[in-house]
């Protein structure tokens, strides 16, 4: 196992830092002015900070002669971007897709594409809306990408409360922006039009959760644009997506697995409390590598070929220590501490992964869309900023990717196929800056 000292956190987006090795891990939490130090499995490292992270090893960085490098760091693929907005996204292929005011730039390796709001306001084909200012990126799937832009009887933008108006959303082509799809599913302009955007290291989607209003969501066909569920009355945290199939809360104690292809229902659990599992607590849409779960109030039900497994086990939040001496679940993950140690299993298979070094101050942690990681956190907050120590292990075989001490930034970039971003706290520190560390194996 690789081990590197050096400036390194476990961050959403960038780092600083100083390479060496460390002579025995973690041992304890570090002061203020102690070195930062990481350990695990790192593979790719840099002395810039604008490093954003993207799904299946991709992420984009600055190059020579100031243009951006999309690059993936388990295949070792690059290609040259140009310009690059801190609005961007990159897809599961390393497409890079731009909002630039009022136009959308793809970008493949060999060939950029624009479309204009203008376009997708004659597409829409009422010919008293003008296009949008500026647009967002609501979700990828595998061959589309689909935006939002104000339509208006005047050019404006998506935040702005405008009569007439409405927030529209497109689909467009990955390969050449080419509009497949333009459609008002009832969005009005104004600020709840730009919460939108998805996690930027969440693969392709399949479908998409938008907020319409209010306690009144739309589930949208990310192909063609057509509503797959619809509701009214209910918080949006009641639906929760995975793949072509979704969570949906009835009521206080029940919660359906609905197919979003055909909107029936599959099967439904009933128990106290019930809840659809999110295991990030951040995003409604589940990445492939996590088993879709109900949380009850002392027990878990996990979905297998289309219907509930019962875990016997009480559910734990991200954000909690681990109890000493009892077992909880984190989706069909089931975890004990006994003092530093934690012993990780796989509650649907009924096996053990490994024991887990985490010390006892350390809580469940989640940064991003979960899935092949476990992480775990402690903050600092008595500082000038919160800092931060980070442990990540891959859930599926309990090694260690990354482990730092407790002088990172806080916050940190995960993808769900098990790529971590790490960053460090300390701005003055001269060389390497920022550190990627991953699962042994793509997947």
């Amino acid at each position: 196992m690789l081990k590197v000292v050096g400036v390194l956190v476990l961050v959403g987006m960038f780092c600083a830092g100083v390479l060496s090795f460390v002579p025995g891990g973690l041992g304890g939490i570090f002061g203020g002015d102690d070195p930062p130090e990481v350990e695990g499995n790192v593979v790719w490292d840099s002395e810039d900070l604008a490093i954003q992270l993207g799904p299946n090893g991709w992420l984009t960085h600055p190059g020579d002669g100031g243009d951006y490098v999309a690059h993936n760091v388990r295949t070792g693929e690059s290609w040259t971007i140009g310009d690059l907005n801190s609005q961007m996204s990159i897809s599961q292929d390393g497409v890079v897709v731009q909002p630039d005011e009022a136009k959308v730039l793809v970008q493949r390796e060999g060939s950029s594409s624009t479309r204009t709001t203008k376009e997708i306001a004659d597409e829409f084909g009422d010919d008293d809306l003008w296009g949008g200012e500026n647009v967002g990126v609501v979700a990828m799937g595998d061959e589309q990408v689909v935006v939002v832009t104000c339509l208006a009887p005047s050019p404006a933008r998506l935040n702005e409360e405008v009569d007439g108006g409405s927030a529209v959303l497109a689909g467009l082509s990955l390969d050449d922006a080419a509009i497949d799809w333009v459609r008002d599913i009832g969005l009005e302009c104004g600020p709840d039009a730009l919460p939108l955007s998805k996690p930027r290291t969440m693969p392709a989607q399949q479908y998409a959760l938008v907020q319409v209003g209010e306690d009144h969501q739309v589930v949208v066909d990310v192909a063609t644009g057509e509503s797959a569920l619809e509701r009214s009355g209910s918080p949006r945290r009641d639906i929760v997506i995975s793949g072509d199939k979704a969570l949906v809360r009835e009521d206080d104690e029940t919660v359906a697995w609905r197919s979003l292809r055909t909107g029936k229902e599959l099967t439904r659990v009933e128990c106290p409390r019930a809840s659809p599992g999110r295991p990030d607590e951040i995003t409604q849409q589940l990445a492939p590598e996590v088993t879709p779960f109900v949380t009850c109030r002392d027990s878990v039900h996990v979905v297998q070929d289309d219907a509930f497994v019962e875990i016997d086990v009480p559910p734990v939040d991200t954000g909690e220590e681990l109890p000493d001496g009892r077992e909880v679940a984190h989706g069909r993950y089931l975890l004990e501490r006994d003092g530093d140690k934690v012993t990780l299993r796989d509650g649907l298979q009924d096996k053990e992964v490994g024991v887990l070094d985490v010390p006892e101050d350390l809580s469940l942690g989640a940064f991003g869309p979960v899935g092949r990681l476990i992480t775990f956190v402690e903050f600092d907050t008595g500082g000038e900023r919160p800092r931060g120590t980070y442990l990540a292990f891959d859930i599926r075989t309990g090694d260690l990717v990354v482990r730092t001490n407790g002088v990172m930034r806080s916050g940190a970039d995960v993808s769900p196929d098990g790529v971590i971003l790490v960053e460090a706290d300390d701005e003055e520190i001269e060389g390497t800056r920022l550190w990627v560390a991953t699962t042994k194996d793509e997947r």
